[in-house]
C-alpha cells in the first residue's frame, strides 16, 4: 500500500534530512555560529552567493531557507531568522562543494540507481514502479493544484536524493585511496613500545609572561594574518557592546503566581464587585466535571484524548510531572509544577481501555488513477463492483478471506501473507482512512472502504488494549507584574538617555553603576548569533542595524525582544572586507605568538646552560617521568607532544633547548631511551585504517570548503 502516498508523506522529511541536516551537520564546525573566522566575500547582488564561481540564486536560497524552517517546526524547535539563515547557507555551500568535486571526478548518478533508491526507500517493488508513480503525479499536477504542490516538493526531494547518492560515491572513491601501509603500521608498532625516562623542568606561560613582560602588538598579529590570508579574510564584521534589561517575571511575581494556582486546590469564594455577585469555586479535586473546570479556569484548553502511561512518559513534561503521572491514581492531583514560565496542576481525570495495536487484513481492488493502480485498467465503477462481489463472497464464507486475498488482491505484498497487514500501533504509516477504520471497528468486522489506493475489503483480526488516562491540566503563566515591566522600561529609557552620544567606556561604566548586565562581543558576522545571555530573536534586526552604512560608529539603539525585554546596543566598531582587524582575532592569535616569543626569549637567556640553568634562572619546577612515543602524555602535566618528541630526539643524558609546550616552556634531559626497531604492525593495521578513515571522514568536507572560493553576498542580496 505504501506507494505514492508514502512519497507524499515523506517529501519534506527526505528533503530536510538529506539536504539540510546531514550536510550541514558535517560542515557544522567550519560554519558554526560561534566561528569568528570564515571565508566571506562580497559579490553580485543579483545572487545570494557563489561557490567556486557557481551561483546560489535567491530562489534556490529561499527554497532551502523554507525547508530549514520547516525542519525546525517539524521537530518542535524554535529558531531565530539568523539561525535559519546560517543553517541554510552552510547546507547549500556543502552541497555545492560536494557536487563540484564529485562531478570533477566524472561521477554521475545513473537513472537506474536513482529510481531503485526511490523504490527501496518508499516501499515500492521496483525502480520502474517508482518511475511510473512519479509520472502519474506529474500528469496530475497539470490539473490539480494539490498535486502540483506535491510534485514541486518531489522535484526538491529528487535533487536531494541525487546529491546524497553522488556524495556517497565521492566519499567512497576518496576513501578507497585512504589506507595505512604495512610500513607505516610497522613504524607505529615501534612507537607504541618505545619508552624513555626523562628529567624535565617546566614553567607555565602566565608566569613567564609576567616575568619577561611579553606583549603581542597589533602589528605582530597583522603580520601573522598576512602569512595565512585565506584563514583570516572576512567579508565584514561588527563589534558590539550591549546592556540587557530583562522584563521577565521577578521572584515576587513567581510567588504571586504560585499562590494564585494553589487556590485551586481548595474552595474559593470570589466576589465580583462590578456586578455585586459572590461565587463559590470548588477545588480541583472536588469538581465532578473536569473538562468544564479546566475550560473555565485554565489558560490552555481541555484535552479529551486518552494516553497510556508510556505515552505520558515520552511526552517530556518534566521530571516532577512525569514522576507523578507514572504512579498517580484516578482523581489524584499533582503539583503545582513549575514548567517553563508556567505553574501547572495535573489531575488523572479518567481511565479506560484503549486500542494500543491492531492486527488486520485486507483485499485491495485498485483502479486506474488510484495510488495503488499501477498497471490496472479497470475504472473506478468497475473496481467498486468487483470489490462488492468479493465482500459478499468473504462474508458468505469468512474462512475463505486469506485464500481470496492471495489470489484477488492488488496489494501483492500483503497477498503473500493472505492479505495480512500484521500488527500496527497507533502511530503508523498506513493511510489515515484505513487506520481510522481498523482502530474503531470491533474485532471480526469485515467491511468495504475506499481510500486513495482503491477499494479495500478490510477485516479486523485482533486488538491489544492498554489502560489509558484522560488528563485534566490547569495552566497559569507566570506573568511579570506592571511594576516589573515598568521598572525594566524605565531603566532602559533612562540608560539610553544617559549613554546617548557617549563613549564605549561610558556605556559600560553606566551599566556597571546601575547593576545591569553588560557585555562586549568580539567580531560578529552578519548572520551569526550575538550572545547566549540575551534573547536571540532580535539578532537579525540588531545586526542589520549595525551593518547598515548609515549607522555611525558609536551609535546606540534600543531593541525590544518578543518577551518584552530591552536590549541597548552600542556599535563599537565596524570592520570592512579584508583581513580581520587584530582586535577581532587577538583571542585566537595572541596565544600562538605569545608562546613563540616567550620560548625564544627563554632560549636566548639560557643559551647553552640547559635544564639546570633554566631551573636556576626561572625557578622552574623539576620532575621525572617515563614517556611513550605514541601517546604524548607527560605524567603530572598532560599531553605534551613536542616534549615527548624531544625526549626521543635529544641525545641521552644531554639537555634540550627550550621547548614550546602546550602548558608552558620545558627543558628535558632524556635517559634510557628504548627505541624499538624491526617491529611488525600487522596486528594493528586494521585498527589504524579505521582510525585514519574516521579522521578523514570528519575532516574531508571541512577541508574542501576551506579550500573553496566562497562568496557570501546575502547581506546585499537579501536586504
Amino acid at each position: 500500500m505504501a506507494v505514492l502516498g508514502e512519497i507524499r508523506k515523506k517529501t519534506w522529511l527526505v528533503f530536510v534530512v538529506i539536504g539540510v541536516a546531514m550536510l550541514a551537520f558535517v560542515a557544522g564546525d567550519l560554519f558554526g555560529e560561534n566561528s569568528r573566522i570564515k571565508q566571506l566575500f562580497t559579490g553580485d547582488p543579483s545572487v545570494v552567493g557563489t561557490v567556486n564561481g557557481e551561483s546560489i540564486g535567491i530562489a534556490e536560497y529561499q527554497s532551502a531557507y523554507d525547508a530549514t524552517q520547516k525542519m525546525y517546526e517539524n521537530q518542535g524547535q524554535s529558531a531565530t531568522p539568523n539561525q535559519i539563515a546560517q543553517q541554510t547557507w552552510n547546507s547549500l555551500v556543502s552541497q555545492k562543494v560536494l557536487s563540484q568535486h564529485a562531478e570533477n571526478l566524472g561521477l554521475r548518478v545513473a537513472d537506474d540507481e536513482f529510481w531503485n533508491y526511490v523504490a527501496q526507500n518508499f516501499g515500492m517493488s521496483s525502480g520502474a514502479e517508482a518511475q511510473q508513480q512519479i509520472a502519474q503525479l506529474e500528469a496530475s499536477a497539470s490539473t490539480s493544484p494539490e498535486a502540483q504542490q506535491q510534485y514541486r516538493g518531489w522535484l526538491q526531494t529528487a535533487e536531494q536524493i541525487k546529491l546524497q547518492l553522488l556524495s556517497q560515491k565521492y566519499f567512497g572513491y576518496v576513501m578507497a585511496g585512504t589506507a595505512v601501509t604495512n610500513k607505516e603500521a610497522d613504524i607505529q608498532q615501534a612507537y607504541n613500545i618505545s619508552n624513555a625516562n626523562i628529567q624535565y623542568a617546566f614553567v607555565d606561560y602566565p608566569t613567564l609572561t609576567k616575568k619577561l613582560n611579553v606583549k603581542v602588538t597589533d602589528d605582530e598579529i597583522s603580520a601573522y594574518e598576512a602569512k595565512y590570508p585565506k584563514l583570516f579574510k572576512a567579508e565584514g564584521l561588527v563589534k558590539l557592546s550591549y546592556t540587557y534589561f530583562p522584563a521577565g517575571a521577578s521572584k515576587s511575581d513567581e510567588a504571586v503566581a504560585l499562590a494564585n494556582i494553589n487556590k485551586y486546590l481548595g474552595t474559593q469564594i470570589v466576589h465580583d464587585e462590578v456586578n455585586n455577585i459572590t461565587d463559590t469555586i470548588q477545588g480541583f479535586g472536588s469538581t465532578k466535571n473536569d473538562s468544564i473546570y479546566v475550560t473555565q479556569n485554565s489558560e490552555k484548553p481541555f484535552i479529551p484524548n486518552y494516553f497510556t502511561r508510556a505515552e505520558l512518559e515520552q511526552a517530556q513534561l518534566g521530571p516532577e510531572t512525569t514522576a507523578f503521572l507514572k504512579s498517580a491514581t484516578v482523581g489524584q492531583i499533582g503539583g503545582p509544577f513549575k514548567i517553563g514560565n508556567t505553574y501547572q496542576l495535573y489531575k488523572l481525570s479518567k481511565a479506560r481501555e484503549v486500542r494500543d495495536s491492531v492486527k488486520s487484513s485486507h483485499i485491495l481492488v485498485a483502479f486506474q488513477g488510484s495510488a495503488g493502480g499501477t498497471g490496472i485498467k479497470r475504472t473506478k465503477e468497475e473496481a467498486k463492483k468487483v470489490a462488492e462481489g468479493i465482500l459478499a463472497e468473504v462474508k458468505a464464507n469468512p474462512a475463505s478471506f486469506g485464500e481470496v486475498a492471495s489470489t484477488k488482491s492488488d496489494d501483492k505484498a500483503a497477498s503473500l501473507q493472505k492479505g495480512s497487514i500484521g500488527w500496527v500501533g497507533k502511530n503508523n504509516q498506513l493511510d489515515q482512512t484505513f487506520n481510522g477504520f481498523i482502530f474503531t471497528k470491533p474485532v471480526g468486522t469485515v467491511e468495504l472502504l475506499e481510500t486513495q489506493f482503491g477499494f479495500h475489503i478490510i477485516k479486523v483480526d485482533d486488538v491489544k488494549n492498554k489502560t489509558a488516562y484522560q488528563i485534566a491540566n490547569i495552566v497559569k503563566t507566570i506573568e511579570p507584574s506592571k511594576a516589573t515591566t515598568e521598572k525594566a522600561f524605565t531603566g532602559a529609557r533612562t540608560y539610553v538617555q544617559n549613554v546617548e552620544g557617549k563613549s564605549l567606556n561610558d556605556f559600560k561604566n553606566i551599566a556597571k553603576k546601575g547593576g545591569y548586565l553588560n557585555n562586549t562581543t568580539e567580531g560578529i558576522e552578519r548572520f551569526a548569533a550575538i550572545a547566549q545571555d540575551i534573547p536571540n530573536d532580535q539578532d537579525a534586526d540588531i545586526l542589520k542595524w549595525a551593518f547598515d552604512k548609515k549607522t555611525d560608529k558609536g551609535a546606540t539603539n534600543l531593541f525590544t525582544s518578543s518577551t518584552g525585554d530591552y536590549i541597548v546596543v552600542h556599535l563599537v566598531e565596524r570592520f570592512d572586507k579584508g583581513l580581520a582587524h587584530p582586535s577581532v582575532v587577538r583571542q585566537y592569535v595572541e596565544p600562538v605568538l605569545l608562546h613563540e616569543k616567550i620560548t625564544k626569549l627563554v632560549d636566548e637567556q639560557i643559551g647553552n646552560g640547559g635544564l639546570n640553568a633554566f631551573v636556576s634562572k626561572f625557578a622552574a619546577k623539576k620532575g621525572n617521568a617515563t614517556v611513550n612515543f605514541s601517546n604524548s602524555n607527560v605524567n603530572g602535566v598532560g599531553l605534551e607532544p613536542k616534549v615527548v618528541g624531544a625526549s626521543f630526539g635529544v641525545k641521552a643524558n644531554q639537555s634540550s633547548k627550550a621547548i614550546a609546550g602546550n602548558a608552558g616552556v620545558f627543558y628535558v634531559i632524556p635517559s634510557n631511551q628504548q627505541i624499538q626497531k624491526n617491529q611488525k604492525g600487522s596486528m594493528i593495521l586494521d585498527n589504524l585504517n579505521r582510525q585514519l578513515q574516521g579522521k578523514f571522514q570528519q575532516t574531508l568536507l571541512q577541508s574542501l570548503i576551506q579550500a573553496a572560493d566562497v562568496v557570501d553576498n546575502r547581506a546585499k542580496a537579501l536586504k
